[in-house]
């Protein structure tokens, strides 16, 4: 007995997919010109493109790599004529400082010798007043001598301009006579301080006897109960210490200024020293002006060289440029004539699709007469068995009838079959055309 197949499995060829970049074309269209002529154009674009932006990152690197060359250049020789510029602001500072370093201390050691013998020939001065002299010497003194060591003690630049090089020399040896006469001066005040410190201390040492001889009388008074003595003795006691009091303090300044002054020698000796480092310190940027020079020159040579390297390199970016947007031209022309194409392809899937409708209803149409002649078949069976077995003496020529028409049957079936897979066949190129449409719409 011959039984119904079920119908198998439907498997689709999805041909129309893109794989590595490249548009596989259905079989349909493979022999069309109009596409096979958008793709090699839309490929030539695309390479052409890819080339163009490649040359354009190329100059474009070539661009920056010459600014920032540029740009170092410039802040190398700005930072070379700056630092040569605060050099000659801090020696025309050092100067001013050590003018008044050596202008100081004389005017307030002349002062100070003034104020001095016209107290002593005063007697006493007022009492309980503050000696502002050593104080505000010692400050002024303590400031100068920070700012001359902040100055020395800075390194000079590299670099000096040449035509500050003969005034740096000028200033460096009117410094050193300035500091010659002051070093003279300072000694000579020196030996004055010496002096009126030894004469002090030859007043304390009578102010002490002294005292000591007005306690012994004070004792004396008080044994003897002597009232107006002991009054007397209390006010010359206290006279004699306020003036032991003011000779001390003038003992204290005279003892400050011999320090001051020692600093102030140690001050000069290492001003003399300083003035040397500094007249060799002024060869050698005279040297290193020179070689400046040169090297300025040279950077400016080839500053002039890049400016017209960049220059013609600008031109040719502009070329690029003007290259680049006819490319672009073009390439639109070219799209524009790709979407009429696209839209003309779309038609005839359209088309194919209201076709492919057409023979989905055909197919339809089959498949339920096929199913019919199925049901009439097993009905046609099983009446066949029932006869079969109620009609056991003319079996064999209704068998034979029934043979026949099952083969007849049989090859309807078939027939019917074959029709239903060519249907198939053709329902198998409907996804492969609505893939293509996708892929042109997108």
């Amino acid at each position: 007995m011959v039984q119904p197949q079920p119908d198998g499995p439907m498997q689709w060829d999805m041909s129309g997919e893109e794989s590595g970049g490249t548009l596989r074309v259905p079989p349909e269209l493979a022999a069309n010109e109009v596409v096979t002529r958008l793709l090699g154009d839309n490929q030539q674009l695309r390479e052409a493109l890819r080339r163009s932006n490649l040359a354009l990152r190329q100059r474009c690197e070539e661009m920056e790599e010459w600014q920032q060359k540029t740009r170092g250049d410039r802040e190398f020789l700005s930072c070379r004529f700056q630092e040569a510029r605060a050099l000659v602001e801090r020696l025309a500072q050092e100067n001013h400082s050590l003018q008044g370093l050596v202008n100081g201390p004389a005017s307030s050691s002349n002062h100070c010798c003034s104020s001095s013998q016209t107290e002593d020939l005063q007697g006493r001065p007022a009492k309980n007043r503050p000696l502002d002299g050593p104080q505000t010497l010692d400050q002024r003194e303590r400031k100068m001598v920070e700012e001359s060591d902040q100055h020395t003690q800075t390194t000079p630049p590299r670099s000096l301009p040449v035509e500050g090089a003969n005034e740096f020399l000028q200033l460096l040896k009117s410094h050193k006579e300035k500091l010659e006469e002051g070093m003279r001066e300072l000694r000579m005040k020196n030996e004055e301080l010496e002096r009126e410190r030894e004469e002090g201390e030859k007043d304390r040492e009578r102010m002490r006897r002294c005292i000591d001889q007005l306690r012994a009388k004070l004792a004396q008074a008080q044994a003897s109960n002597v009232t107006e003595e002991v009054v007397q003795h209390r006010s010359e006691a206290q006279h004699s210490s306020d003036w032991y009091r003011e000779l001390e303090e003038k003992l204290d300044y005279l003892q400050k200024s011999s320090a001051q002054r020692d600093r102030t020698e140690a001050l000069l000796k290492q001003k003399d020293k300083d003035c040397a480092q500094l007249a060799k310190d002024c060869e050698a940027l005279k040297a290193q002006a020179t070689s400046l020079l040169g090297e300025l020159n040279e950077r400016q040579s080839c500053l002039d060289k890049s400016e017209h390297e960049r220059k013609m390199l600008e031109e040719k970016l502009c070329n690029k440029v003007k290259a680049l947007q006819v490319a672009e031209r073009e390439l639109e022309q070219q799209r524009k004539q790709h979407n009429v194409a696209m839209d003309k392809l779309l038609l005839q899937t359209q088309s194919l699709e209201q076709a492919l409708k057409t023979e989905r209803h055909v197919v339809t149409e089959e498949k339920k007469k096929l199913t019919q002649l199925q049901h009439a078949y097993t009905c046609l069976f099983r009446d066949y068995d029932s006869k079969l077995k109620s009609e056991g003496g003319d079996l064999c020529s209704r068998l034979e009838d029934a043979e026949r028409a099952l083969a007849l049957k049989q090859d309807l079936i078939d027939k019917l079959k074959e029709e239903v897979e060519q249907q198939k066949g053709s329902l198998e190129t409907v996804p492969v055309l609505t893939a293509q449409v996708q892929s042109h719409s997108c």
